[in-house]
């Protein structure tokens, strides 16, 4: 069961069409992805976030952390949640499950609800937070609330 779990929390990267949750979410997000940034492509955040995923599709794991920690400074939640699974694994920057879990956190508060998953899943197994089943229930919840469907079949299918 328990790796069961961590497989799971490993495959957050590979899912990357997740529900951003609320409107207001969605608009702090889009503007953030708007907001100029000199050291991105295009000068814009967004030319951040579209350089990372195209790193991570080439396998550069060490850019593609390099402009999530940029666009996820600039608060989008999504990229938190990318950037906190290349730090859970140790993918171009050293595994640090504690950061992870706190950028999952940084994804969750934020809307985004694979973050929610993720640090559910930290908090079910004890290996990025402290092991606590309340906590994974309500932050798995969460998830399924925000719209992923992992999180809900989880839950028993809802």
């Amino acid at each position: 069961m328990r790796w069961m779990w961590i497989c799971a929390l490993l495959s957050v990267a590979a899912c990357s069409e997740k529900q951003q949750g609320s409107g207001a979410v969605q608009d702090k997000a889009t503007v953030a992805l708007g907001n100029k940034d000199e050291k991105c492509p295009g000068g814009t955040v967004k030319g951040c976030f579209d350089e990372a995923i195209e790193a991570e599709r080439k396998g550069e794991s060490a850019r593609a952390v390099e402009m999530y920690t940029r666009v996820c400074d600039a608060g989008h939640a999504r990229a938190c949640s990318q950037l906190g699974t290349f730090v859970w694994q140790g993918r171009g920057v050293s595994a640090d499950p504690a950061r992870a879990y706190s950028l999952y956190m940084r994804a969750c508060d934020g809307g985004d609800a694979s973050g929610c998953f993720s640090a559910g899943v930290c908090h079910r197994t004890g290996t990025c937070a402290e092991k606590n089943d309340a906590e994974a229930t309500k932050l798995i919840q969460r998830a399924c609330d925000g719209g992923d469907k992992r999180a809900c079949a989880n839950l028993g299918g809802r």
